[in-house]
């Protein structure tokens, strides 16, 4: 009897254990996915491929495994090939939050992530970009993640993934100001790319910023 009442009693505790894991990585999944939109603004200047080339910045794949300032043949700031130390999750959010203070004299001129949601958003995403992916959970995991746009561009589907591209060049107030076609957002677009270094989008994102910035800013 005490031995099958015993049973009986596990089998809720191990229902809530499975329930939590499972919850757990639902949590890190949706977490990793708001971090790929986020990261938009980073794909501006950084490539995340295993065979990324340095554009305005270096490429990001493996940063688990690399010092602060230390891709080969990179030309870093002195500010930062003088920081100490690897990156991983504190330092990233650091880094995030203010790169001009993080480094004093950066040559980076983002002026950073404020939400802290998004910023532990983007440390998990690129936890995913390393051989190994490595544990970076900061404390702000379970914060909301806030799209970059918020109080800014209109609400509605893309959003978030226009207001990431836009983001990494410009103010989004710019977007505001503007009214055009389709046809001339995808020119400007392509002049961004051609003349402004800017990284070319995934046909699949691009036709979602253009849908958005047609229906809500266009003529």
């Amino acid at each position: 009897m005490t031995r099958k009442r015993s049973a009986e009693r596990g089998i809720p505790l191990c229902l809530l254990l499975m329930s939590w894991v499972g919850f757990s990585a639902h949590a890190d999944d949706t977490l990793i996915k708001a971090g790929e939109t986020q990261a938009m603004v980073c794909k501006a200047c950084h490539q995340f491929e295993p065979d990324g080339k340095p554009l305005v910045g270096p490429p990001l794949w493996g940063l688990a495994d690399r010092k602060v300032g230390g891709y080969p043949d990179f030309k870093y700031s002195e500010a930062l090939k003088g920081r100490q130390g690897h990156w991983d999750a504190n330092s990233l959010d650091s880094f995030l939050t203010s790169p001009a203070d993080f480094a004093p004299g950066t040559n980076m001129v983002f002026p950073g992530v404020a939400d802290p949601g998004a910023r532990a958003a983007i440390i998990a995403w690129l936890a995913t970009k390393n051989p190994s992916p490595p544990d970076w959970t900061t404390q702000s995991a379970g914060s909301p993640v806030k799209s970059v746009g918020d109080g800014i561009l209109t609400p509605g589907d893309n959003m978030a993934l226009v207001a990431s591209v836009c983001s990494a060049c410009h103010s989004l107030h710019l977007v505001k100001q503007q009214g055009l076609s389709r046809d001339s957002w995808q020119e400007t677009l392509e002049w961004m790319v051609d003349e402004q270094g800017m990284e070319p989008l995934e046909p699949e994102d691009l036709n979602a910023v253009l849908d958005y910035l047609a229906t809500y800013y266009g003529r």
